[in-house]
């Protein structure tokens, strides 16, 4: 079966970046780091962003985390982009190729399938996998809850990342102001680790053959914490974590290559 490979440039809430390769062809998710910081972090794992480029953009929400930085990159890879209604996105819209994608349908992009899933977030939220060469890859991060159907998407990848965003015992704890505390652990905020662990617990004994715990908040989580937690509850599932904002490449179906820190915030570079 040929390699699917996913260079996760970053997973976080400094930027989130994702790009999956198959069958000779570049999909990205999210484009929350400027062009400089990708190419950087594309070589520092091995490989060039150019001038294979990529086929898409696919866009699961407008924070700038996750959208920030998709005019400039747009505009080097010269490739389309793919957002679904609930995006806010009227200037973007009016100045680059972009087009409609539906939830609950099949959008194709070269050798890609992508579905994607409503999430409960703040702004409105996207999971979505990715299937081509065989393999089928799911990113589902920015959630407040599990919903519906989501169990039952991410039983059918091959790998996937998912958020454990914080620690109930350390957001109390933690620098953020009653508010912002109050939306992290809201319906329509993040996951936190036992959510995620519970999650995961429902995966076991499915297609998952890895799980990757992803936008791992610096200031209310750590890494050790979220990995404790879910494989205490989801054993017989292999778990590892990606520290916030490191870049790695995933072979999907095969190993973890994770670059050692330091890394620059990845959102806002040019």
């Amino acid at each position: 079966m040929p390699p699917v490979r996913v260079w996760l440039l970053s997973s976080g809430s400094s930027g989130n970046l994702a790009i999956v390769e198959a069958e000779g062809h570049r999909l990205m998710i999210d484009a929350g780091v400027g062009l400089r910081s990708a190419v950087t972090r594309m070589k520092a794992l091995g490989a060039d962003l150019f001038p294979k480029s990529v086929s898409g953009v696919v866009i699961t929400h407008h924070h700038g985390d996750h959208m920030g930085q998709v005019q400039p990159l747009l505009k080097a890879l010269r490739a389309p982009l793919f957002l679904h209604r609930g995006i806010e996105a009227d200037v973007v819209r009016r100045r680059v190729d972009a087009r409609e994608y539906t939830p609950g349908t099949t959008l194709r992009v070269g050798p890609f399938e992508i579905d994607a899933l409503s999430i409960p977030h703040d702004a409105p939220q996207v999971a979505v996998t990715v299937s081509a060469g065989g393999r089928r890859f799911g990113i589902v991060t920015d959630l407040g809850h599990v919903p519906p159907g989501l169990a039952a998407m991410l039983a059918g990848c091959d790998a996937a990342l998912v958020e454990a965003n914080y620690c109930h015992h350390l957001l109390p704890l933690g620098p953020y102001p009653p508010r912002l505390r109050d939306r992290v652990a809201g319906d329509r905020g993040h996951l936190s680790n036992v959510q995620t662990g519970e999650l995961a617990a429902r995966l076991v004994s499915t297609r998952l053959g890895k799980l990757y715990l992803g936008h791992i908040s610096r200031a209310n989580n750590t890494v050790e914490r979220a990995l404790e937690t879910v494989r205490g509850r989801a054993r017989g599932l292999e778990v590892d974590a990606v520290p916030h904002g490191v870049p790695c490449l995933i072979e999907v179906g095969g190993r973890l290559t994770q670059m050692p820190l330091p890394f620059a915030p990845a959102v806002g570079s040019p």
